[in-house]
This record gives structure tokens, sequence and C-alpha cells, in this order.
């Protein structure tokens, strides 16, 4: 291929990833990356791993996988040997940060076919040629492992495709990015809920600003990751004064989160009790109003305050009357 064939080729993929990236749902981004490179590349398969997490084994979860079957990712765990080839060529990689690699440009072509890692795992997915990838931001730590392959031993990559996917992965993963930022403000409900890209192990990839305030204030932060299990994904679950809507795209956690309505947070009886000391009543006057005792009006108040964060009734009036005018 020559130089200005393989620039247009390039140029056009790009092109065509941005145009994705603000076109297609995040839940489905990363299978059209796939298939736009597969159509220009002639790439028969792959997997893209976008998490922060670098000693922890690679789960069905954590990954977006392309024509490659079901439990693909987990299946070189039950074999010993597999298992630690596998991590010697991740250690390479991550010693060889943003270059793209064939695995014989890391293991003599005889060793790699005499090794486990091809016999009872390559071999076995007709994974014959593959170019591997990973890059990690700096700043927030985020690795993006991307991975090219072709099952026709006949058809192994050459120098001009290595430079190509060296070319396309920092634009696939800035691709990413604006696909994430681009959910944040298209969905229904973009004006009621906060939002955030997460990796199963709640790191934070990307996270509005409203998101951060959020959970700072819950004290659910600490070192750019969350204080609470997203690890299962698709399920719904309340922490503290906030609800979380979390949903799992190929290993990315989209996570929606709501402050609870006060009123729905308190309850019917500790609102009554709300309303009468705005009124200036004091805990006997509102015992005698509600049927109940001094010292339970007390223990519900103790329980508002803290849900208020206040410490005192005059706090708690001046909540409910600000609250009131705004």
């Amino acid at each position: 291929m020559s130089s200005i064939n393989f620039l247009a080729k390039t140029n056009q993929v790009v092109s065509e990833l941005f145009e994705l990236a603000y076109r297609v749902p995040i839940g489905e981004f990363k299978q059209h990356c796939f298939e736009l490179i597969a159509r220009h590349l002639n790439i028969d398969s792959g997997v893209w791993i976008t998490r922060t997490e670098q000693q922890v084994r690679f789960y069905e979860e954590d990954s977006f996988t392309f024509n490659l079957p079901e439990g693909f990712m987990e299946d070189y765990h039950h074999l010993s040997t597999v298992s630690q080839q596998v991590q010697q060529v991740f250690g390479v990689m991550l010693g060889n940060l943003d270059k793209t690699c064939d695995i014989l440009d890391i293991v003599p072509e005889q060793e790699w076919l005499g090794s486990d890692m091809y016999k009872l795992y390559c071999h076995k997915y007709d994974l014959h040629h593959s170019l591997m990838t990973i890059s990690v931001n700096p700043q927030s730590q985020v690795m993006n492992i991307i991975t090219f392959a072709r099952h026709d031993a006949d058809h192994s990559f050459s120098e001009h495709d290595k430079l190509c996917k060296e070319f396309l992965v920092p634009n696939m993963i800035e691709a990413l990015r604006i696909n994430i930022l681009s959910a944040f403000i298209s969905l229904p409900n973009a004006m009621q809920a906060n939002r955030a890209v997460l990796d199963g192990y709640g790191n934070i990839i990307e996270a509005e600003e409203p998101f951060l305030a959020a959970l700072e204030q819950a004290n659910l932060i600490t070192s750019n990751k969350v204080q609470i299990d997203v690890s299962r994904g698709d399920e719904s679950f309340s922490v503290s004064s906030l609800q979380f809507q979390v949903t799992n795209y190929s290993g990315l956690r989209f996570v929606e989160v709501q402050a609870i309505p006060l009123a729905e947070r308190l309850g019917k009886r500790k609102l009554e009790i709300c309303q009468w000391l705005i009124q200036g009543k004091s805990n006997k006057e509102i015992g005698n109003q509600l049927g109940i005792t001094e010292a339970t009006v007390k223990n519900h108040l103790k329980q508002i305050f803290k849900m208020l964060d206040v410490s005192s009734r005059q706090q708690a009036i001046s909540y409910f009357n600000q609250q009131q005018k705004s």
C-alpha cells in the first residue's frame, strides 16, 4: 500500500469514528467502531477493555468483545500456564504503552507456536494473528486495551497495518470520550439526573461536575473512585440520600444519580412533625397534636436533623423556610 493510500484510508476511518461518536448510543459505540474497522482493515475479531485496575484478571463483564464467543475472556483462567503467559504478555505491553505490537514482536515465532497460550487458547478461537495496544491516561490512570485479530493463519498483519492501528487507537479513545460526553446530554431525563461512566471497579472514566459534587457531599468518592458497588451493573439502589441507576455497557458502567426527594426520605410521620415544627410548636405540643409521646417526638427530630445535616430546631426551621422560597 502506498503512503498516500495509507493516509487516505486512516483519515477516512478517523472521520467516520468521530461521526459515530456523536450519532451512536453509548451502549452500541464500541460495536460500531469494530464493524467500521473490520471493513477497512480486514480484521475478524477484537477486544476493547476500558478500566483502571491493572492488577486484576480480565473478565467478561469488564470487556467488549467483537466476533468472539461468550466466555472467551474468562476461558484462560482455568489454564494456569495460559493465565501466566497472558499476564507476562500484558506486563510487556504495559512497558510499551501506546506502541502497537504483534505477538511475534514479543515472543519468537517457534516459541509462540509451541506455547500453551497459542495451542490451548488462541488456536481454539482461531486467533492466529493479533495486534495489541495499551494506552493509559496519565491523569486519570484509565487504561484502554485494544486488540485486533485475524483468523486466517496465512493472513498476517503488515507493518502498514501496525502503523494504521497505532494511529487509530488514540482516535478511538478520544471518540469514546466524546460518545460518553454526548450521552450525558442526549438522554430524556438529562435535566433530572447527573451522570458518570465508571469501570466495573468504581473508577471514574468521565463524570459530570454535579455528579462529582453530589457524591463528594455524601462522602462517596475517594481518589477518583466511587465508594459504591457497581460490579454487577444493571441495577437500581439507594445510598445515603442518593438514588443510583447503573447500566452495564460491555465493561463500562453508565451511572445516573438523583437526590431522593426530602419528602420521600422523611416519610409521613416525620413530615407531620416538620409541619408542626415550622409553626414553632414545642415537642410536647407536637406530641399532643399527633398522639405520641414527647420522647418519640424528640427521637424523630434527632433523625430529621441528621437527614438535613443541621444541629438545632432553628437551623431546621431555616432550612424548610428556604426550601419554600426556592
